[in-house]
C-alpha cells in the first residue's frame, strides 16, 4: 500500500500582519511580551496617524485652492490688461536674482484710464528696444498690479501647502514614535535583564554551588 504523504502549507505572516494582530490582541504567541504588544500598538497608530496627516493636507491644499480661486475671482474685474510702450531699452538690472531668473527691466508708458497717462518700470523676459510695445497689468486707478495667478500656480501653491501639512504632521508622529519606541526598548531591557538575573543562577547551575546553599552542604 503506498503511503501516503500530508503536504503541510505553512503560511507566511508579513510583518505588518504579524504587528496589527498584536495589536488587536488576536495573536497566539506565548512568547510575546506586554512591551512588544505596546510596540505594536505604537506603529499601527503612527501608521494611522501618517494616514489622517495626509487627509488633512489633502483638505488643507483643497481649502486653499478654493479660497485663492476666489480671491483670483474678485479681483479679476479691477484688473486691465493694456499695452505699453518702452521709454528706454530693456536691460538686465544687474541683480543676481534677476539674472539668474533672466529677467529684464525698462520704464515704460501707458494711458488708463483714458485720458491718463502713466509711466513705470516695467518686467520683461527678453532683451528690448525702445520703442516697443509690451503688455502690462493695471488697476482701476492705472497703476501697476501683478498679474492674475494662473491656474497652475494656484494648484502648484495649494499642493505646496497641502505637501507641508503632511510632512509638519509625519515629522511630529515620527518623532513621537521614536520617544515612545526608545522608552519601550528601555523597559523591556531593564525587564530582560531583571529576568535574567533570577535566572541565571538557576540555569547555569551557581546557586546550587554557592557558600551557604543548603544541597550544598548536604553534599
Amino acid at each position: 500500500m503506498a503511503g501516503t504523504h500530508v503536504t503541510r502549507v505553512t503560511r507566511v505572516t508579513r510583518p505588518w500582519q504579524r504587528h496589527l494582530r498584536r495589536a488587536l490582541g488576536t495573536e497566539h504567541n506565548a512568547l510575546a511580551r506586554a512591551a512588544d504588544r505596546s510596540r505594536s500598538r505604537s506603529l499601527v497608530l503612527a501608521v494611522l496617524a501618517v494616514v489622517v496627516a495626509a487627509l488633512l493636507g489633502a483638505v488643507a491644499a483643497r481649502a486653499d485652492l478654493g479660497s485663492a480661486e476666489r480671491r483670483a475671482e474678485a479681483a479679476a474685474p479691477r484688473l486691465h490688461r493694456i499695452d505699453a510702450v518702452l521709454l528706454t531699452p530693456a536691460r538686465n538690472s544687474g541683480g543676481t536674482a534677476d539674472a539668474v531668473a533672466g529677467r529684464y527691466r525698462a520704464a515704460a508708458a501707458w494711458t488708463y484710464p483714458a485720458g491718463q497717462h502713466n509711466t513705470g518700470t516695467v518686467q520683461l523676459d527678453r532683451p528690448t528696444q525702445t520703442g516697443a510695445t509690451t503688455t502690462v497689468w493695471v488697476g482701476d486707478s492705472g497703476q501697476l498690479a501683478p498679474a492674475p495667478p494662473s491656474t497652475a500656480d494656484l494648484v502648484s501653491d495649494a499642493v505646496s501647502l497641502g505637501l507641508f501639512v503632511f510632512g509638519c504632521l509625519s515629522l511630529l508622529t515620527a518623532c513621537v514614535l521614536g520617544l515612545r519606541l526608545t522608552g519601550l526598548n528601555r523597559r523591556a531591557d531593564a525587564a530582560w535583564q531583571h529576568s535574567w538575573a533570577e535566572l541565571e543562577p538557576v540555569w547555569s547551575g551557581r546557586a546550587a554551588r554557592e557558600p551557604g546553599n543548603g544541597e550544598a552542604r548536604r553534599g
